[in-house]
């Protein structure tokens, strides 16, 4: 099997094992997949990862009414160290659009998601479960071999008086003298940004952010982004 034959094979998450001849078994829900959706049969392969030993290729072994088995084979890529963290907090926003924020973060290489309640915030629950399930498919998707860190939803009180990485948060400010992100952003250290729900910080969230030491203003333009693509667009200036 060529290279480009193994790209074509379907990618899964696992929370097993990965190494020569290990037995995997699929969860319920990725059995149902396998079984129904991607009608995979004994004998087929996937490349399967956990984010701790790479990228694996597997051959379905058996086929249960309710669980699927296969056996792993070779790894196909060696787990990469990581280089620097990239942490995202952001303010929970519609689901739609929340989806698409998710989802995009995974591809831009986030590696820590906070999500944060602020004033402002109009969605005042996250359900954890389908947020790191959704994170999952997104790493599945853009064939990343780690899968991001997602913390509990908590006040924007509580991240900032949390806060223990030895790197400071850029807070992005809306119509703000606050220089440029580019300006402040060193590309080679560990980042972490704070952004806002639609709206905005309040003028007390303003007050307090900028009281703190962990706290770097910065602008993003002139323009009023939507949170969604202020997420977007400080992960891609990295």
């Amino acid at each position: 099997m060529f290279k480009d034959d193994y790209i074509k094979l379907p990618r899964l998450y696992v929370d097993q094992e990965l190494k020569e001849n290990a037995v995997i078994l699929f969860a319920a829900e990725q059995s149902h997949y396998l079984k129904n959706v991607m009608r995979r049969k004994e004998g087929d392969n996937v490349r399967l990862f956990n984010g701790r030993d790479g990228e694996w290729l597997a051959v379905f072994t058996a086929f249960e009414k309710k669980s699927v088995t296969a056996n792993s084979v070779r790894q196909l890529l060696a787990q990469p160290e990581r280089t620097r963290e990239i942490h995202l907090a952001f303010a929970p926003i519609k689901k739609a659009r929340m989806d698409f924020l998710i989802e995009k973060a995974v591809e831009l290489g986030a590696t820590h998601l906070h999500p944060v309640l602020t004033h402002n915030t109009e969605m005042r629950q996250i359900n954890e479960t389908r947020l790191r399930a959704q994170i999952i498919e997104a790493a599945e998707q853009c064939e990343r071999l780690d899968i991001p860190v997602v913390y509990p939803l908590q006040t924007l009180e509580n991240f900032i008086g949390n806060w223990q990485q030895p790197i400071p948060v850029m807070a992005c400010f809306e119509r703000s003298e606050a220089p440029f992100i580019d300006d402040v952003m060193n590309n080679k250290k560990d980042v972490a940004f704070l952004i806002g729900s639609e709206g905005g910080f309040s003028e007390i969230e303003k007050e307090r952010l900028l009281k703190q030491q962990i706290i770097i203003p910065v602008s993003l333009g002139h323009r009023i982004f939507r949170s969604e693509t202020a997420a977007l667009f400080v992960l891609s200036r990295i």
